[in-house]
């Protein structure tokens, strides 16, 4: 991790030269990478989500158990890197781990902090990979397949959070080609629903939109509840920013009944950001939009109420969506409240891929930029702006 964020986090150094540690038979592994790794698999292995307090004991354990990781699971991974025929039930379960803890870290985390151990993680992987011989009836060749497609997927949403969509296209077309060898349709549906966001964070909503019927077109039926609750509410929320309020009722409401089955916990490891708090910010988002601003206001304030610290940016999302509806009905003070008060969230935890709805609420409110919320939330938007364009891609 950066030696900012180890101090602030109580984590020691790992050691090691240069910002390396040897891990086994010469494989070097940076440390911040090696740190973000170890913790991921930690968080997967638990298997629930953490609270804020859980999170910090289990970072200021990282240092003190490095050691043992090192000696233990972390030499069986190494070991496999260095010789990718040796491959057994315990590595391929170290790497499931893994993704399952760096798609918690991407709701906990700043998206650059992730993402360069979460490219280290896929490096080594697809080394493991392509050590081995294409096999049909290799079913731990098949799960790690499955691993890469799930690491994929999220280092294209976390590329497209830092801006490069470049990046997160190719990821993207990485986890479609790990679902089709793996024989798992879910992957591709679930990369279909996070490209949607790019068209719509360009403000093309319908382009947006039409990801979203494909997306669910490849998953089978009832095989993932959690994401098709996930898609059909993105469908709402983008058929809502349409204006087609009643194909935004439609979706909403395959959505909810779709959510009311499903157990994100134990479904996908991309499911497992879909708690009540955030199935509900799809609801605030499309009630909004379609003019039923009470109930979309009541649903946000009782969401952000309850929203731990850990889960921050989700506060931000919500209250973009919240200045938007209040844009709609003419609030202009309440709308310029909200989006200071979201931006400042976006800032707060790089979450770039929500910058261009901020944009947009800027340009809305830019006709009264002489009243004071308004002005100062252009000023702070401007600032964002500057700040998001001159982070490393």
């Amino acid at each position: 991790m950066p030696s900012h964020l180890r101090r602030h986090l109580g984590l020691s150094s790992s050691g090691g030269k240069g910002g390396a540690q040897v891990v086994s038979d010469g494989v070097q592994i940076p440390t911040d990478t090696f740190d973000l790794q170890l913790f991921a698999e930690a968080i997967g292995k638990r298997g629930e989500p953490l609270k804020r307090r859980e999170l910090l004991a289990m970072i200021g354990q990282l240092g003190a158990q490095s050691a043992l990781a090192q000696s233990e699971a972390w030499e069986k991974v190494a070991f496999a890197l260095s010789k990718p025929s040796a491959i057994d039930e315990a590595v391929v379960r170290e790497m499931e781990a893994r993704v399952a803890g760096f798609h918690r870290l991407e709701e906990m985390l700043p998206a650059h902090t992730i993402f360069k151990g979460l490219a280290a993680h896929l490096n080594e992987v697809g080394t493991i990979l392509n050590g081995t011989a294409t096999d049909p009836k290799d079913e731990l060749r098949r799960r790690l397949i499955v691993v890469a497609g799930e690491s994929s997927v999220l280092a294209g949403w976390i590329a497209t959070a830092l801006g490069n969509i470049s990046a997160a296209r190719n990821f993207y077309d990485t986890a479609e080609k790990a679902s089709t060898e793996a024989n798992d349709p879910a992957i591709i549906a679930c990369a279909f629903g996070y490209r949607s966001y790019i068209p719509s964070g360009k403000g093309n909503h319908r382009r947006a939109r039409a990801l979203l019927p494909t997306a669910l077109q490849h998953l089978p039926r009832d095989t993932s509840p959690g994401t098709t609750s996930w898609l059909a509410a993105r469908h709402a929320e983008e058929s809502a920013a349409l204006g087609e309020t009643e194909a935004a009722l439609h979706s909403w409401d395959e959505a909810r009944e779709a959510f009311n089955v499903a157990d994100p916990e134990e479904d996908r490891v991309w499911t497992r950001f879909l708690d009540q708090d955030r199935f509900d910010s799809f609801q605030i988002s499309t009630y909004a939009q379609i003019g039923r601003l009470d109930e979309a206001e009541a649903v946000a304030h009782a969401v952000i109420a309850r929203l731990p610290e850990v889960e921050r940016k989700r506060a931000g999302i919500i209250l973009g969506d919240i200045a938007t509806a209040h844009i709609v009905h003419g609030s202009v003070t309440e709308a310029a409240r909200a989006a200071r008060e979201g931006l400042a969230v976006i800032r707060e935890t790089e979450s770039g891929i929500w910058l261009p709805r901020f944009i947009v609420l800027g340009e809305a409110l830019r006709r009264w930029q002489t009243q004071p919320q308004v002005r100062a939330f252009l000023e702070e938007l401007a600032v964002t702006k500057r700040q998001f364009s001159a982070s490393p891609r």
